[in-house]
């Protein structure tokens, strides 16, 4: 028997490649970090020229459609946001695979979910820093603590300590919960004195709400409360964002009115001035270097994403809706993804954004909805005709070669009871006119007398006036005439 040997993948896909249509594949495996200028340039748009699997992209905003149309009931939502800038996400590996972007295995950019989380966290501590008054802190960190939930850490005040020179040195907060408590005036940055006399206060009526809000019961600790719940996972489930396939190209309602195709990349390019200053080779940065411009691949602007949210634990939807703040508030404030303060991964979350997106996604839904109707009675109507030319076909294999006498005893018998019931009542009517030939009277009247005697009995009992009563007669005396004698 043959034995199948292995080949090697590159043989099977070719030079660079070339036969892989993956466009994922190609930015992940297939990828070249040693490749400089060119080469590189060219290992990116050879990716883009692939293009995504659409049909996934469309199955995935079916049922986003189907989240945002049951909002009320199944405890989730959608935010629509489009695309201002271009968007880098993945960049901090540091390494050409991937390209850098988050790309799923249909070749898709998308954002996920612990991105999106993460923005909607850092807006969420952001208001908590800028409030003015205990109180009004203590309420928005119990939003905080029960939309993004929280861990042993984010209770810990002061900052870490690190050893320079033999010496303790305070670097970063241990709790960003901590960090936000600054006052509300003064040095909002080292004013750490102010911080602790605030967190006191906050730390404690925040993680006692939380504790009533959770119905924990066993509490050991009264001045130290959120170590009897020192994990949760937070009510809110921030799902990865996808872009949203339209089939135009052009919406003039939304802030950047020509949309690209969904999954469109693009090059782009940051340009290193100082090559042997950051090296070590020089100790000063001198602008006599050569430049050394890199090409990253990014997605286009331009892109309208979907970010849905779900709700956990049957919790409040008031916190669902301040989670879709959060997250609105940090889109379109501070951006997600990388080099966001050069301008990239900025979003328009405008309600006009929201309402021009919904419009369009609900015609588009009603036209592929009636688009589908469309051919599935078209299918339907094609189906109904083969099988009535199958029966055609069957029927006349049935009669061929067959006497008169017998041809017309199979059709009658090959009739279906409501084809039978109505041949017998037109009886008596011109066969031109939709009544029985001759020879389907005398079959009738033989099938009467045989297999549809039992049709007879009930029909005969039916038959005392009208036209059912004159069929009835008919049908006597022709058996009469065939000589069959009397009707049963």
């Amino acid at each position: 028997m043959d034995v199948l040997m292995p080949r090697d993948t590159s043989a099977v896909l070719s030079t660079e490649a070339a036969k892989c249509e993956s466009r994922s594949l190609l930015l992940d495996r297939f990828a070249n970090p040693a490749a400089k200028d060119k080469d590189r340039e060219q290992v990116f748009t050879r990716a883009f020229k692939k293009p995504p699997f659409a049909p996934k992209l469309k199955q995935w905003q079916t049922w986003i459609r189907s989240v945002a149309a049951s909002t009320q009931s199944a405890g989730a939502a959608v935010i629509y946001a489009q695309l201002q800038s271009r968007l880098m996400i993945n960049m901090a590996g540091g390494v050409m695979e991937n390209a850098g972007l988050c790309i799923d295995r249909f070749g898709f950019p998308y954002i996920p979910g612990s991105a999106v989380k993460g923005c909607a966290r850092r807006t969420a501590t952001q208001s908590l820093l800028e409030a003015t008054s205990p109180e009004e802190k203590i309420k928005l960190l119990t939003d905080l603590c029960l939309v993004f939930g929280w861990g042993e850490t984010d209770w810990q005040a002061g900052r870490r300590i690190k050893r320079e020179n033999g010496h303790p040195v305070e670097t970063e907060p241990c709790s960003d919960f901590w960090w936000a408590m600054a006052p509300a005036t003064g040095n909002r940055t080292n004013d750490d004195k102010q911080r602790n006399a605030i967190w006191q206060t906050v730390a404690v009526e925040t993680a006692k709400r939380l504790l009533d809000h959770l119905q924990v019961e066993d509490r050991r600790h009264p001045n130290e409360p959120w170590l009897d719940l020192p994990n949760f996972a937070g009510t809110v489930c921030f799902l990865a964002a996808y872009p949203v396939f339209f089939e135009t190209t052009r919406v003039n309602d939304l802030p950047i009115a020509q949309i690209p195709t969904a999954g469109t990349l693009e090059l782009d390019v940051i340009t290193c001035h100082h090559m042997k200053y950051y090296d070590g080779k020089l100790p000063v940065a001198f602008d006599s270097e050569d430049p050394n411009p890199v090409v990253f691949p990014a997605v286009a602007a331009g892109h309208v994403f979907a970010f849905p949210l779900l709700i956990l634990r049957n919790a409040d939807r008031r916190l669902l809706m301040s989670a879709r703040r959060f997250l609105a508030d940090g889109l379109s404030t501070f951006g997600i993804g990388a080099k966001t303060s050069a301008g990239y991964g900025w979003f328009d979350c405008s309600d006009t954004v929201q309402t021009t997106v919904e419009k369009l996604l609900l015609e588009q839904s009603e036209r592929e909805r009636i688009q589908k109707q469309r051919e599935a009675e078209a299918q339907q109507a094609k189906a109904q005709e083969e099988a009535k030319r199958k029966a055609k076909l069957e029927r006349e294999a049935a009669l061929a070669g067959l006497p008169p006498e017998a041809r017309a005893d199979k059709e009658i018998e090959m009739l279906t009871d409501q084809q039978f019931d109505n041949l017998v009542r037109a009886f008596c009517k011109d066969p031109r006119k939709g009544g029985p030939t001759d020879e389907q009277r005398k079959a009738i009247v033989r099938a009467l007398r045989g297999p549809r005697s039992a049709y007879w009995n009930e029909f005969k009992r039916e038959a005392t006036k009208g036209e059912p009563a004159k069929v009835a007669n008919a049908i006597r005396e022709l058996s009469k005439k065939m000589n069959l004698g009397k009707m049963p």
